[in-house]
């Protein structure tokens, strides 16, 4: 099950900070289904499900040139990546301030950016979870 979201009202909370506005997000919910096989049983038993995954990645514009560093994301440290902790992800409207979608157990995946003439950073970040809900 994908989902998208987008608009000029859509901000992303990491840890309750707010660190960006949304251009857009996408977000992923995958389950493993593994085929159950029975002797003596050309079809398959049943599809048991063995994982569930989530994911997002959003195109964003940074709101605090401080606000990664001070999550932890994009460490100077390349040994950082091993110990960085989980993350609380939200979604939400800023105009009615209503959370939008939560994702617990997040950690960053990686991403990209640029800063154009203006000094504006645009980019992408990429995010792995364990439980996602709303939207």
């Amino acid at each position: 099950m994908s989902q998208t979201i987008s608009g000029a009202r859509a901000s992303l909370k990491l840890n309750g900070v707010k660190v960006a506005f949304v251009g857009s997000l996408n977000i992923n919910h995958e389950n493993t289904l593994t085929p159950i096989d029975v002797i003596d049983q050309l079809e398959v038993a049943e599809h048991a499900e063995t994982g569930h995954v989530v994911s997002f990645s959003c195109n964003l514009f940074k709101v605090d040139a401080n606000a990664a560093k001070a999550l932890s994301l994009d460490p100077d440290n390349l040994d950082d990546i091993l110990s960085q902790g989980e993350l609380t992800m939200e979604v939400y409207d800023r105009v009615s301030d209503v959370v939008r979608y939560v994702m617990s157990g997040v950690k960053w995946a990686g991403g990209t950016g640029s800063i154009d003439a203006r000094g504006v950073w645009q980019g992408t970040w990429n995010f792995q979870g364990r439980r996602g809900q709303g939207l």
